[in-house]
């Protein structure tokens, strides 16, 4: 997001939505040309995150003619904001998958986590992409000492020897760089990276292939095998790829499988090697996950979690940062200052599993692909997206394609329906709001504190207003561009949210996350 000490002069000049992340998303610049004539290929990917490059990079390895689309920067959306562990334990706990889904379908999530792992580690070597990429052992720990954790710690554990995973049940009581944490079960072939080092790598190395790439060139239009940009230039090709964290599209059936929510990151400060590189994710839900970043004096902790729904009243945001460094402290005392903060938001699926491959709004028409459902773990569940649409592109058979189907049915288990009802009612919640006086902001607008904003009734309008640092009014329509919900100002990152199907906008009402693909309308 814009920095509101700035000013909005300033933030004219910057690119809307980057964020300071101990990888310098907000250093992130234009690298690659806007698109200025209508050009073909065979494939055209929309997003130049980890799902699209990955994606891209695949094909164009294949022999395919490819062309990216970014509407902002490479990385300037939720891969500039992860914490980056690419990780072969899967967050939702592979026994809770094997319950719901069985024993065959869960085996093959665990060795398309694995393959991920194993891509991105031959690709940086591949390619001598310098990302700090490193293997390191990542440890799944009870969150507390109830027997709960304990049997939940248990259960994955006989359910990764049934997957055939290499993991042990071990002992960290005298080990000073685990803090607090005594038994875990480690996974020995988890990994890590500099994620937007990563990213940029990878761009370089398409380039160098032959795929085209255009920043600031928003895709508006989708008609047939065409996608056509906000300046009305038109990409034609013979499939279509969109990789934009949630689907650029207006299909009720996708948005309804999955939930958005908001997870928190802090960045603190610890004296160098005094905790060695590994990955730590607790038995809670939701889980805290951390892993360490090394700098030149000395390391971060990272520690992520405390997550929230997206789009909640500002009133109601927990001060989600303090309890991250109380959580983190507590286990590891060496831990200093908070450096970082900021958030992230992902896509929970109500089954759990990704949502890749055709989109089930255009069947037999044309060509078209989704990549999304990540579930908090983007870097692999984004990497098996690039492996499985170029499969499905080239006409290879892949197994991972019934089980990340967006048409697949869903699993009538009590947490698939407590999950569609959960976001059945925010989507009820976000047009409900719709309703003259519900869902606004009972503010003074002049009592408005500088960096601050509010949803407000004016006549038969609901009006986001955003208060500048000099005190100037920013009013936009409040009502979401996507799919018409109302949004919510989010005094954590000082943007506007839509709790129907998470759609952000900075404020000063520019679209920084899909689905939503226009800017908030600017109001009198």
């Amino acid at each position: 997001m814009a920095d509101c000490r700035t000013g909005p002069e300033a933030a004219e000049e910057e690119i809307p939505g980057l964020r300071h992340t101990v990888w310098d998303q907000q250093d992130q610049k234009v690298q690659y040309p806007k698109l200025q004539k209508d050009v073909s290929a065979d494939v055209v990917v929309v997003g130049a995150g980890i799902a699209g490059l990955s994606v891209a990079y695949n094909l164009v390895k294949e022999g395919k003619k490819v062309i990216v689309l970014e509407a902002r920067v490479i990385g300037a959306g939720q891969t500039g904001r992860t914490t980056a562990h690419i990780m072969p334990w899967f967050d939702d706990f592979y026994h809770i998958v094997e319950k719901v889904h069985g024993t065959r379908k869960t085996q093959l999530v665990a060795d398309s986590y694995k393959k991920a792992v194993d891509w991105i580690d031959q690709i940086v070597e591949e390619e001598n992409i310098e990302c700090n990429f490193s293997r390191v052992d990542g440890y799944l720990f009870p969150h507390d000492d109830s027997k709960q954790a304990h049997d939940s710690l248990q259960n994955e554990f006989d359910a990764c020897q049934r997957l055939k995973f290499n993991v042990q049940m071990v002992d960290l009581h005298n080990d000073p760089s685990y803090g607090s944490i005594s038994t875990a079960l480690c996974f020995p072939d988890a990994a890590e990276f500099h994620p937007l080092m990563y990213l940029n790598g990878l761009a370089r190395a398409m380039e160098k292939r032959g795929v085209q790439l255009y920043e600031l060139t928003r895709a508006m239009n989708f008609q047939g095998n065409q996608v056509i940009t906000a300046d009305g230039i038109v990409v034609t090709a013979g499939a279509v790829v969109m990789a934009t964290n949630s689907p650029l599209n207006h299909n009720v059936a996708i948005h309804a499988r999955q939930t958005p929510d908001h997870s928190y990151v802090v960045g603190l400060k610890l004296p160098k090697g005094t905790v060695r590189r590994a990955q730590w994710w607790d038995t809670a839900s939701p889980y805290h996950y951390v892993r360490i970043e090394q700098k030149d004096t000395h390391d971060i902790l990272i520690v992520g979690g405390e997550d929230t729904s997206t789009g909640m009243k500002q009133n109601e945001y927990p001060d989600a940062y303090a309890k991250l460094e109380a959580w983190a402290r507590a286990r590891w005392p060496s831990a200093g200052e908070a450096l970082y903060k900021w958030t992230g938001q992902v896509f929970e699926p109500v089954d759990m599993l990704h949502i890749i491959g055709h989109d089930p709004l255009k069947p037999g028409e044309h060509d078209q692909y989704i990549v999304t459902g990540d579930s908090g773990q983007g870097m692999t569940g984004s990497t098996i997206g690039g492996i499985l649409i170029k499969d499905m592109i080239l006409g290879v058979e892949n197994p991972w394609a019934e089980v990340y189907a967006p048409s697949r049915c869903l699993p009538l288990s009590k947490s698939t329906v407590c999950s569609l009802i959960s976001q059945s009612a925010h989507t009820v919640q976000g047009y409900k709001d719709i309703l003259p006086f519900a869902g606004v902001d009972h503010v003074d607008i002049e009592d408005m504190a500088p960096c601050s904003g509010c949803v407000v009734q004016q006549g038969i309008h609901k009006v986001a207003i955003y208060k500048d640092i000099m005190g100037g009014l920013h009013k936009y329509s409040a009502v979401c561009p996507h799919m018409g919900c109302i949004v919510k100002w989010n005094p954590i990152d000082h943007t506007f949210d839509c709790p129907c199907h998470g759609s952000k906008f900075d404020h000063y009402g520019r679209c920084i996350n899909a689905p939503a693909k226009a800017d908030l309308s600017p109001q009198k």
